[in-house]
């Protein structure tokens, strides 16, 4: 139906611009697509309603604070052209954005990751900083005000300070409510005078729904979300969304605190916090690495087909209860292991070759089975249509009836028709199978296929057994890795300690067996102390109170500071690396003595190295032990008290 709207509007804007359609409407106006004539430009217009344009305070209302925001030149602003009035219309021009809302983008993909979500509300805080910096408060955040264009995507606000309340009275009166309950901040709620901080309030629950998928209070109508808006304090963050970083959620939750003096100052304090908050950049994975990782034999497929084809057989030797050759069609149903195992062997001798350890192979899979379970969650979306759930169960209800044929022959029954009748359920369920895979339905439950992601390999890469096929496999003279700079002091140095050690004579290995063990040890503990320390400075960053306390108690039962905690990981760290460092000298030293070796001093690092770990590791099970029994966030920040 044509819309009259649209056709008197269109000839009232006759020769300047030219409408195409319309791109959305809400309570205070349409919002239409459009073209500029005299600069051939496409823009977008959005028009007061008729029945408040003339009204004539609330027109007045719309161009004054409409013409504030055409004032706010920002790249994360979507800037206004014009603003005017014509044939009793009143509208504003704005640049017209390819792309997505940030609430269109949440209701067909889901939760944002969190380096997406930081980046795109850290570009947010910088535009309600510049508009609160030129006295424009917002007042409507929300995921449908947030533009996220299609080409560079980048986070751009629309609708600056330009909403009025439908009966005509300024968002500025002490008393009026207005705006959009899921998002509204408690003195907004209330009707109190607002100022940037409420904007604040309404960016952290824009991030907590976009982190979580989940709203921070859950009001059944109106007036109860506004109400919980001013009196219930939210679930924590990472109680509903592990996966968000410690450091990220600390923002968000700061930006939802209930008074405005306990928030952050203003967006410039939130855009340098989600800075400082956002996850490493992910590096991209060397070559060697990212093959190994990715190897998967082009013939698996058929290995797939030759084993099912041989566990039917088996299956029906099992079923015929007089056979003894069932072992003979097990065997080669297993047979395709062999020339898989080849094929991993040699891309694993081949990232050896290139200069890389078993360490790194284990840390490069662990980093590829993450990045394969993010790409399955975006790929699978958030439900799965009903056909697809059919198509499936029909696939698998042939499944079990071509095998249950297959595996129930009995003499007695008419061989011809048996036969008949499993060639037709086997055509059909391979028919089924065909249709269900070129459709993308799965077969195998969406929980399964993210936990069977690299399993079965890191199953065996993290065992005893990865150990010996890494000792097997090992090239008898490496290369030295192209990154091998940018790996951890730890790691460099567990390294070195167990190269010298694998080149001493047989009979010092034996005399000093657990080196290797040791060494893993103590770099392991270094590299947890590694982590610690930057959370802690980025946690103290953040929080601005280094008062705050670790969950850890001390010796003495009491919770360090931060500052303290910090000062502890760092004495972890220097005490590992140290420990190591030792253990590498001496090693050194027993090369460089020759025949007249003296073991003395080796076995003294040993000693003390073996101390160390006891102790770190007495303190490791102390920490889990507390975090058993207090699952919270790893440090609690509290905000400055206001002057």
């Amino acid at each position: 139906m044509i819309d009259p709207q649209f056709i008197a509007f269109q000839e009232a804007l006759a020769g300047e611009y030219s409408l195409e359609r319309e791109l959305g409407r809400g309570g205070m106006g349409v919002v239409y697509l459009a073209r500029e004539v005299q600069l051939d430009r496409l823009v977008a217009i959005k028009v007061l309603p008729p029945e408040l344009a003339t009204r004539t305070e609330i027109r007045e209302q719309f161009l004054r604070e409409a013409r504030t925001a055409a004032g706010l030149s920002h790249p994360n602003i979507v800037p206004i052209y014009r603003v005017g009035e014509r044939g009793g219309f009143v509208f504003f021009v704005m640049a017209y954005v390819r792309g997505e809302t940030l609430g269109e983008r949440l209701r067909a993909h889901g939760p944002l990751t969190p380096a997406a979500a930081t980046r795109i509300f850290r570009e947010v805080a910088w535009a309600l900083a510049y508009a609160h910096g030129h006295g424009v408060v917002h007042r409507d955040v929300k995921p449908d005000n947030i533009l996220i264009e299609a080409s560079t995507e980048r986070a751009l606000v629309s609708d600056f300070g330009i909403a009025v309340a439908h009966d005509g009275a300024s968002l500025d009166q002490p008393g009026r409510i207005m705006g959009t309950a899921q998002f509204m901040s408690p003195e907004q709620a209330m009707g109190e005078p607002l100022d940037g901080r409420s904007d604040l309030y309404s960016l952290g629950v824009v991030a907590y729904l976009a982190l979580s998928g989940h709203l921070p209070v859950q009001g059944s109508n109106t007036a109860a979300l506004l109400a919980d808006h001013v009196n219930v304090t939210p679930t924590p963050l990472r109680e509903i969304a592990s996966g968000v970083p410690s450091t990220l959620a600390a923002v968000v939750e700061r930006c939802l605190e209930k008074s405005p003096d306990r928030r952050w100052a203003n967006g410039e304090a939130v855009a340098e916090a989600l800075e400082k908050a956002a996850p490493p950049a992910r590096t991209r994975m060397p070559m060697a690495l990212r093959v190994w990782t990715q190897a998967t034999d082009p013939l698996r497929p058929v290995y797939i087909v030759w084993s099912g084809l041989f566990t039917l057989g088996t299956i029906s030797e099992l079923a015929g209860r007089g056979r003894s050759d069932w072992l003979i069609t097990a065997a080669f149903a297993l047979l395709p292991l062999i020339p898989l195992t080849v094929f991993h062997a040699r891309r694993t001798y081949q990232a050896l070759s290139a200069g890389y350890t078993l360490r790194e192979l284990r840390g490069a899979l662990q980093t590829w089975v993450a990045e394969r379970r993010e790409e399955l969650a975006f790929e699978r979306g958030d439900s799965e249509p009903v056909w697809m759930r059919f198509m499936r169960g029909t696939t698998l209800a042939l499944v079990g009836v071509s095998t249950a044929l297959v595996s129930g022959h009995h003499p007695h029954r008419p061989s011809i028709a048996m036969a008949v009748l499993t060639a037709s359920t086997i055509g059909c369920t391979v028919l089924s199978a065909a249709i269900s895979t070129s459709l993308g339905v799965s077969f195998v439950p969406r929980e399964l296929r993210a936990s069977l992601i690299g399993a079965v390999r890191s199953k065996i890469w993290n065992s005893r057994i990865g150990e010996w096929a890494a000792r097997l496999l090992a090239p008898k003279h490496r290369k030295r890795a192209i990154d091998a700079d940018e790996r951890p002091t730890e790691m460099a140095l567990g390294l070195a300690a167990e190269e010298l050690f694998a080149a001493l004579p047989a009979a010092y290995r034996q005399h000093l067996g657990d080196v290797p063990a040791i060494v893993r040890r103590l770099e392991e503990h270094a590299s947890v102390a590694r982590a610690r320390v930057a959370d802690l400075t980025t946690l103290m960053t953040l929080g601005g109170d280094t008062t705050a306390s670790s969950t850890t108690p001390n010796a003495d039962g009491a919770l360090p500071t931060l500052v303290e905690a910090r000062e502890a990981a760092q004495r972890e760290l220097t005490s590992t690396v140290t420990a190591l460092e030792a253990l590498r000298l001496d090693l050194l030293r027993l090369h460089g003595a020759g025949a007249s070796a003296d073991l003395r001093p080796l076995t003294t690092s040993l000693d003390a190295a073996r101390r160390l770990g006891v102790e770190l590791d007495r303190l490791t099970q102390a920490d889990r032990d507390v975090r058993r029994v207090a699952p919270l966030p790893s440090f609690e920040i509290t905000p400055p008290t206001p002057a």
